[in-house]
C-alpha cells in the first residue's frame, strides 16, 4: 500500500527528524527493539488491523531483520532504522496512534520515508 497523503512530510519535519535521527543512540538498540516488540503484539491482539497497521507491522519486521542481517551497517543506517521503530512505538507522535483509521497516517509516512532511504544503501532491504 502506498502512503495515504493525508499527512505528508514537509522539509520542515524533515529536517526536525533527521536532528532527532542524529540524537538515537545506538546502544538502546536492543532495548528499542523489545519495545517494538511489546508494540506489535498489542496491536496483533486487537480484533481487526487496517492495511496501514498491517504495513507497518511487515515493516518493522523488514527493518528488525536488516539490523540482524547486516552487522556492517554503518552509524546513521542503524540511526535511521531506530528511529523509525521509535517513531512508530511512539503512541503520542505527530497524530496520537488511539485515534481510530488516522494514528498511524504519520507513522507509516515516516517509516516509508527512511526505508526509501535507506533502500538504496541496502541491496537486500526487499528479500529482508
Amino acid at each position: 500500500m502506498n502512503s495515504p497523503k493525508l499527512f505528508q512530510l514537509t522539509e520542515k519535519d524533515k529536517i526536525h527528524y533527521k536532528n532527532l535521527i542524529e540524537k538515537i543512540d545506538i546502544s538502546q538498540k536492543n532495548e528499542i527493539i523489545g519495545i517494538l516488540g511489546m508494540k506489535i503484539a498489542s496491536l496483533l491482539n486487537e480484533d481487526k488491523l487496517n492495511s496501514v497497521e498491517e504495513e507497518l507491522i511487515e515493516d518493522m519486521a523488514k527493518l528488525v531483520k536488516i539490523l540482524e542481517i547486516h552487522t556492517e551497517l554503518s552509524e546513521i543506517i542503524v540511526r535511521k532504522i531506530l528511529f523509525a521503530m521509535s517513531y512508530f512505538i511512539d503512541e503520542n507522535d505527530e497524530i496520537p496512534d488511539i485515534i481510530p483509521n488516522y494514528g498511524y497516517l504519520d507513522d507509516i509516512t515516516v517509516v516509508t520515508w527512511i526505508m526509501n532511504d535507506i533502500e538504496e544503501k541496502i541491496p537486500k532491504i526487499a528479500n529482508a
